[in-house]
């Protein structure tokens, strides 16, 4: 585990969260390790929807871990509205100090996808969220939950190349 400068620690930070609706148990797993190694102890607010998946996980890791939780809500079931969702959500912590997003992507960016104000996530909401945050200037880390070989970053998108490198467990 990486240690950090006390001024770092205590630093109160906003981050929000973005992962895929399905996770596998394993997928749960590698999760679990971020956030016990890596998030829990951290000074900050955090930020998510109120889908399945990974949302349901950080709403879950808020209670335990005894975060203070905003959670956005979906209004309708089609596509578009999961996408308004996620801007909210993005809109509302690029107003506040030291806005994060802390991003658990499944799969690569799709192509189509890239940072702009009416972002196309190619059906990821994942990275329809990423994108946007990108625009928005929100610092990222990215946590992928894919298979991917080791220190291998050629599935990061290039604009995302300015952005701080990959945290790896091990």
């Amino acid at each position: 585990m990486v240690k950090l400068k006390k001024s770092y620690k205590d630093k109160k930070m906003n981050i929000a969260f973005s992962g895929p609706r399905n996770l596998t148990k394993q997928q749960e797993k590698e999760i679990y390790l971020h956030f016990e190694y890596f998030i829990s102890w951290q000074c900050e607010n955090w930020y998510v929807g109120d889908a399945d998946g990974l949302d349901n996980f950080v709403r879950r890791a808020a209670a335990y871990y005894k975060k203070q939780l905003t959670v956005f809500e979906v209004e309708g079931n089609q596509r578009w509205h999961f996408a308004k969702r996620s801007k909210q959500m993005i809109d509302a912590i690029s107003q506040l100090k030291d806005p994060w997003l802390y991003a658990f992507p499944n799969k690569p960016c799709p192509e189509e996808c890239k940072p702009c104000s009416n972002i196309n996530g190619a059906g990821s909401g994942t990275w329809l969220t990423i994108a946007y945050a990108k625009y928005k200037g929100i610092n990222i880390y990215l946590f992928p939950v894919f298979k991917n070989r080791y220190e291998d970053n050629s599935w990061r998108p290039s604009w995302l190349d300015d952005e701080p490198q990959q945290l790896t467990l091990f």
